[in-house]
């Protein structure tokens, strides 16, 4: 992403964001606990106080200016014009922020593949000096480019720990999450790295790490799949052992968490990345509500199921009497989106009746897989929206990882207008949203839900 442009209006509401943000912890606080258009409100009021009466100035005149600031670089950059690099640089001089941000991309090492004729150096500090200005503004371009210098091994000069804060500034943004992480798909890496290096001064979460290389692999990035395919050994283990959670929660891996290399896991890396077809045998997920893997026995118990009718009906019992991870594990089996007739035939119907009891009982897997069922009426289960969306909230109140990734990223869970209505409504009964509902997503709705992610964590 070298290029996103903004009305001037938008550029008022994101400085006063953005100085607020990284200035005021209670903003950030406020941001997560009010609804958004409230907190901007706010956000107007602080600065016209501290700017005697003035809602902020925008970084430039209007989005034409901001394209006559992209025209000069690509002059610059793409034809080798020395005329239209002098105006930039003057522009950029002069206090234009956004001149400023695209003369950054100029002299950024990371992205001189896409200016192929630019007459000026690679230089990483001066790169990041340009960047600055945008970045603390709020602008998304300046605040991704210059997370993705100050990450980057090569930066003799970076800053670990304000390139992980600007980077996940740039994750959760609804801009990035409505257009997903094409484009930048290096720096989602580096940002999976923040989530398991405690000096990056991010909380810990390896894996929202896993997610994301997982996120990456599917766009068949190059140097991710021969970093995490070809050479997994030489990964971070702690990251590592991110993708193995990730990976043993979507039924993907069986193999051992240990931060350690093998080709369980080889096999679903190659999956996400679309060079393999195969996959090892599906396990659900554990009860949420407690810290304990199944049993080894359980565990057993659910592979031997797959294929064994005995063991299946061993399985339906141990469900039947209440056993949470039974009860998942046993409506996963007739689940039409994993069972595809290879050895017995898919019930979607007895499958969310298990599911959903799962659910009740803290299983938060259980529920998301439930809710997607309901949404596109998978098998023999009527289309149900409302009921897909209470159930996605039941599993974002478990904190169930995969449902998040679903809602959040557009590529991964591929839901109804309808639900996203329903999933507004919830919202609105929460407090949590303020616009009304309409049949499809966007991005006040996604805002909506980080916030309310970010209160239940």
């Amino acid at each position: 992403m070298i290029e996103r442009g903004m009305t001037g209006r938008g550029h008022a509401l994101l400085r006063a964001h953005g100085r607020l943000w990284y200035g005021e912890p209670g903003y950030r606080a406020a941001w997560f606990a009010l609804p958004q258009a409230a907190t901007v409100a706010v956000a107007g009021l602080c600065l016209a106080i501290a700017a005697g009466g003035e809602w902020g100035q925008p970084a430039t005149a209007s989005k034409a200016r901001i394209a006559e600031f992209s025209a000069l670089r690509d002059r610059a950059g793409k034809q080798g014009d020395r005329k239209a690099l002098d105006a930039l640089t003057a522009l950029a001089t002069s206090g234009q922020i956004d001149a400023s941000t695209r003369l950054g991309t100029l002299y950024d090492p990371l992205v001189a593949g896409l200016l192929p004729k630019k007459t000026t150096p690679n230089d990483f500090s001066r790169a990041a000096a340009l960047y600055g200005p945008g970045a603390a503004a709020g602008d998304l371009l300046a605040m991704t480019r210059l997370a993705d210098v100050l990450l980057d091994p090569g930066n003799p000069n970076g800053d670990l720990r304000r390139g992980c804060r600007l980077a996940q500034a740039w994750i959760d943004a609804p801009e990035t999450l409505d257009k997903t992480i094409t484009g930048e798909e290096a720096l989602a890496v580096k940002l999976a790295h923040c989530y398991v290096r405690p000096e990056s001064g991010l909380k810990q979460d390896p894996v929202r790490a896993g997610e994301l290389v997982t996120g990456v692999l599917w766009r068949k990035h190059a140097p991710t799949m021969t970093a995490f395919i070809s050479n997994l050994g030489l990964q971070d283990p702690a990251l590592i052992t991110g993708l193995q959670r990730h990976y043993a929660k979507t039924g993907r891996y069986i193999g051992p968490v240990d931060g350690k290399a093998n080709p369980a896991l080889v096999t679903a890396l190659q999956v996400s990345a679309g060079i393999a077809n195969t996959v090892a045998t599906p396990r659900p997920e554990p009860r949420k509500a407690e810290a304990n893997e199944p049993t080894p026995e359980m565990t057993a118990l659910i592979r031997a199921a797959w294929s064994d009718a005995a063991a299946r009906s061993r399985l339906k019992g141990r469900a039947d009497a209440g056993d949470v991870d039974a009860l998942a594990a046993y409506g996963q089996l007739f689940n039409p989106v994993l069972n595809k007739g290879q050895t017995f035939a898919p019930d979607a119907r007895l499958a969310v009746s298990y599911y959903e009891r799962a659910a009740a009982a803290g299983h938060g897997r259980a529920a998301g897989e439930a809710a997607a069922i309901y949404d596109a009426g998978w098998g023999n289960v009527a289309k149900d929206p409302k009921k897909a969306a209470a159930l996605a909230m039941r599993a974002i109140d478990l904190k169930d990882s995969q449902t998040t990734f679903w809602l959040l990223y557009p590529e991964a869970g591929n839901f109804s207008g309808p639900f996203w209505g329903a999933i507004q409504a919830e919202l609105t009964a929460r407090g949590f949203y303020t616009l009304p509902v309409e049949d499809k997503r966007n991005s006040s709705v996604v805002t909506a839900l980080l916030a309310y992610m970010k209160a239940k964590s």
